[in-house]
Order: C-alpha cells, then structure tokens, then sequence
C-alpha cells in the first residue's frame, strides 16, 4: 500500500506543480498587459517591475490553490480511471476510500500549509508589493497615500463624526459633520467645509464652520471661521487604516484593526467577513478535494477535456458561492461568518454525500 500511496502522491504533486506554474504566468501576463502602461509613463525601472511580480507570486500561488488542486485531483484520479488502473485496485480488494485517502491526507496538509503562509508569507509579500507599487512605482508620497469617501466614525461622547472626503496625503477632510447625541436627541452639531490635523496640537482644526446648539429653549446657530475639535480618539492614522487592504494583514492584525474599527463605530462587517475569510479559505483547499474526489473515480471516455471542463464548472459555481457569500455578508443580508464559509459549508455536505454513495 506504501508503493501505492507513494504512486497517487507522486501523481498529484506533479499535476499540482505544472497547473500551479501555468498559473502564475497567466496571472503574470495579464497583470503586466494591464499594468504595463502605467509602468512606462512612470518609468518604473525594470527591476521594480521584476519584484513587483516577484512578490506578486505568493499571492497568486494562495489564490489559486483550490483551482489547482481540484485540477490535480480530477486529472490525477481520473487517469487511473482511465487506463483501468482504479478497477486493478479494487479487484485487488482496495477500497475506493483507501485510494483517495492519501490525496484527502494531502490535501488536509496542504490546507494548513496554506494558512500558515496566509499569516506569514503572504501578507509581508503583498505589503512588500503594494508599497513598491504605490511608492516606486506610482511615486506617491511614502507617509501616507490615497484618498477616502464617505467615512463615518463614532468619536467619544457620543458624537458621530461624518466626512465626505478625506486626503491623506495632506492630512485634510472635506464637508465634515459632527453630532454630539444625548440618547435618541442631537444636543450639538458642527457643519464644517474644511477639516484639518494641526501635528503641534494633535487635534483637529475646522474651518467655515456653522454651530448649532440645540435646547429646550429653540436652536442658537453661530458662525465661527475656525475652531479646534477637542478631545478626539480619531487620528490621522485611523483614517489612513481604513485604505490598507485586508491581504496585507495577517489574522491577528486584521483582527486588531477589526476591533479598533468597531471601537471607532465604523461599519466594520466586511473585514468582518475577511477576517473569517483568512481561517475558511485555506480550508477550501481540503473541501474541494472531498467533493472532487468522487467525480474523478467515474470512468470517462472522453479524456482530460471534459476534465479540465469539469473543473472549471465546478471552480466557477464554488467561488460563486463564496462571492455571494462574501457580498451578502458585507451588506448584512447574512452573518458575516456564515458569508466567509458558505462555500465551504455546501461543498462540504455535498463532497460527504458524494463520498458516501461512491461504491467501495
């Protein structure tokens, strides 16, 4: 059984090599085929464009994985279906379970492989890209970048800090509103055309601002060209935090930020739903062996065609799942624990149902 265990691995792996490879180079094309302009009207230099794909390819290998284990799978399994070497097996008095447990160990292996390069490699490789990108690349400014829309903020003392538009690099907003609440009543609000940090101070400066006091006596409004925005928890920082994309944090700094967000009173449900993501996705990896394995026993007479299409069907319909999931769970249609591992829960029964009736 050892011989035959080793001949499955062998098997795979190599499968899982050549379909791993060819995507990272498809992936590698069309990224430079979008890029590419961009590159020469900045005149990135060539070794920039190397790393940039350099550490491009961590990323791609996590991304792809499941695809590419399904694919490894199904061709694996199914050319020993194939050329009769399954049905050797089992006259021999292996049962079907015992064939495809290696590949189900393998791929278990490989699921926590995956989520430990998901904490530690992945997450550096992207930040390491990104940062070329934006920095050498797009020659953005190194301490901050980018500009944000629409943020709503919970500060202390009730008060709900709105911005329309924020800009990083200068450290200023845009059409800012701030409220301060006593229960279900506004006490205060600020309508301020401009905001902006003042480093020496470490407050907020508003400008062209109309105040309004709320009482029981009627609404006092007065008009002040400045004034400073005391005793904020909301910095600079807070509001760069909110363009960092959740594939350069690892599991436990998505997690702080989820945290800090949710302090903040900001809508924090999808990186909620990626926070899940970083624990079902390497999962992926195990549940589409289980629920491919079965199929790929089946003999088939028309060869690897309608394997490689049988992947692809069922690769679509799975991250179709998960995308559904994963926008269902950010718009609060679903809990955002059960949008990160929808896909894993219907694959999962149906690879245990498929398992179960596949003959031994």
């Amino acid at each position: 059984m050892r011989l035959l265990d080793r001949y499955i691995i062998k098997k795979f792996l190599t499968i899982l090599f050549y379909t791993t490879l060819a995507f990272i180079v498809i992936f590698i094309v069309v990224d430079l085929i979008e890029h590419l302009d961009e590159f020469l009207a900045n005149n990135a230099k060539f070794s920039d464009a190397v790393r940039y794909y350099v550490y491009y390819v961590p990323y791609i290998i996590l991304l792809t994985l499941p695809v590419n284990m399904l694919l490894s799978c199904l061709f694996s399994l199914g050319s020993m279906a194939q050329y009769n070497e399954l049905i050797a097996c089992l006259s021999a008095g292996v049962s079907l379970y015992r064939l495809v447990l290696p590949i189900l160990v393998l791929a278990a292996l490989i699921s926590v492989a995956s989520g430990v390069a998901g904490e530690t490699v992945v997450p550096q490789s992207n930040r390491l890209r990104l940062d070329l990108y934006r920095y050498d690349i797009r020659k953005q400014t190194r301490a901050q970048f980018g500009a944000q829309r629409q943020i709503s903020l919970q500060d202390r003392d009730n008060r709900q800090v709105s911005i329309d538009f924020y800009d990083a690099r200068k450290q200023q907003a845009t059409r800012v509103n701030v409220v301060w609440r006593e229960g279900n009543t506004i006490r205060e609000r600020w309508d301020a055309k401009f905001m902006a940090w003042d480093s020496t101070r470490k407050e907020w400066k508003l400008s062209e601002v109309i105040q309004r006091k709320f009482t029981s006596s009627g609404e006092e409004i007065v008009q002040r060209q400045e004034i400073w925005y005391p005793d904020s928890r909301i910095h600079p920082e807070d509001l760069v935090d909110l363009q960092v994309k959740p594939e350069e944090m690892n599991y436990a700094e998505l997690n702080r930020f989820v945290d800090k967000m949710l302090s903040l009173g900001a809508d924090a449900r999808k990186w909620l739903v990626e926070l899940y993501m970083k624990i079902s996705y390497p999962f992926a990896n195990f549940i589409i062996v289980l629920f491919g394995a079965p199929l790929a026993s089946r003999k088939r007479r028309s060869g690897p065609a309608l394997g490689f299409a049988l992947a692809l069907l069922i690769s679509f319909v799975y991250f179709l799942f998960i995308r559904s999931g994963q926008v269902l769970g950010r718009d609060g249609a679903l809990n955002p624990l059960l949008g990160a591992w929808i896909g894993n829960i219907v694959f999962g029964i149906g690879g245990i149902l498929l398992m179960l009736r596949v003959r031994k």
